[in-house]
């Protein structure tokens, strides 16, 4: 999977965003990096899915629509995931969904949280949702994102659309449900329901009692399944490990530019990378407390509690010392990751 980060610009500006975007940020991709990036991946990998998101990625107007129906052509699905800021009428709602649909594009993704009510009415999600109906998607989700303080629910949702039997994304163990069932339209429709997480700008705006926390800290103890497996374009035009993180400029999570690199080339190094297989080996909750352990200078850090593996990832690679401390024992970190790697083989 290929997350296109087309732009930092947004109709919102929202105290969990974890990639600080916002109306007054005014990076973005071409359409030609995104169609060379994503020609470039999808000849050497076999691009199972791009996603569009950003900021707000319907800002990028025709670049968007282009870029969708560039993938459309090439046989590779296509989201996007948008605050639905554009669905401020029944008929702007029916308006932009064909054009999407028209363009090529298969899943539509909808983000609705407490977060984004002070700039975007949830009647635009619930407009966007209707419109959405009969249109012919493969999927059609509601991205929401909540903790124990939060309006804006599951059943929130249900209720607001009149529809009590959408079917949720995860389980309560944030394992995938079974296969959601298809409608009578030919289109699934969910919500894709997650937890809050202190992220990005949610370090300053959520607390403590915001947030869910697994009951055991021992559960945070995984290897990463978005590192190298799901890379993200950002709108600077570096390809980076994930969208999960603003990860552009980062010493470890940035794979480098892509403007006058191969791609490919860009991402096979990266691979090679001993703390970006260890990120996807072991897990940076364990590579944080590694490195805790190592530190004789005692100048890593860690929080009393991670309410997600992200919130631990963002410690460790904003750490330089964190960093320096596992490169200096490359070696105690690469039998950590034959280890895992050997145990894993032998289950299977």
């Amino acid at each position: 999977m290929l997350t296109v980060l087309t732009t930092n610009t947004c109709t919102a500006a929202c105290g969990h965003c974890t990639v600080h975007s916002s109306p007054q940020r005014r990076g973005r991709l071409s359409l030609e990096t995104m169609t060379r990036v994503i020609d470039d991946l999808h000849e050497v990998s076999g691009l199972q899915v791009v996603v569009f998101a950003g900021g707000e990625p319907t800002l990028m107007k025709g670049s968007l629509l282009d870029a969708i129906a560039h993938c459309d052509a090439r046989g590779i699905p296509t989201r996007m995931v948008t605050n639905a800021s554009w669905a401020t009428s029944d008929y702007a709602a029916r308006k932009m969904v064909r054009t999407l649909r028209e363009a090529g594009l298969a899943e539509l993704n909808l983000s609705a949280d407490d977060f984004h009510l002070p700039f975007i009415s949830f009647d635009n999600i619930v407009r966007a949702w209707r419109a959405s109906k009969g249109q012919g998607f493969l999927n059609v989700a509601i991205a929401n994102c909540y903790g124990p303080q939060s309006k804006i629910t599951p059943d929130f949702i249900r209720r607001e659309l009149n529809e009590p039997d959408i079917e949720v994304r995860f389980d309560d163990q944030g394992s995938q449900t079974q296969p959601r069932a298809v409608s009578k339209d030919g289109s699934t429709y969910m919500l894709s329901n997650g937890l809050l997480q202190r992220i990005g700008r949610a370090r300053e705006h959520v607390g403590d009692d915001d947030l869910f926390y697994p009951s055991s800290q021992a559960q945070l103890d995984m290897a990463c399944p978005w590192a190298i497996r799901s890379a993200a374009l950002a709108p600077s035009g570096h390809l980076v490990a994930c969208c999960g993180i603003e990860a552009a400029g980062n010493e470890v999570l940035d794979f480098g530019e892509v403007l006058t690199q191969s791609p490919s080339s860009v991402a096979r190094e990266a691979a090679l990378d001993l703390l970006v297989n260890a990120i996807s080996a072991i897990g940076p909750y364990r590579l944080l407390q590694l490195a805790q352990a190592l530190d004789r200078s005692r100048t890593v850090t860690t929080r009393e509690r991670y309410a997600s593996m992200c919130e631990a990832c963002e410690d460790l690679v904003r750490q330089p010392a964190a960093i320096a401390v596992l490169r200096k024992h490359s070696v105690v970190v690469g039998r950590e990751v034959a280890a895992k790697l050997e145990r894993e083989a032998c289950l299977t």
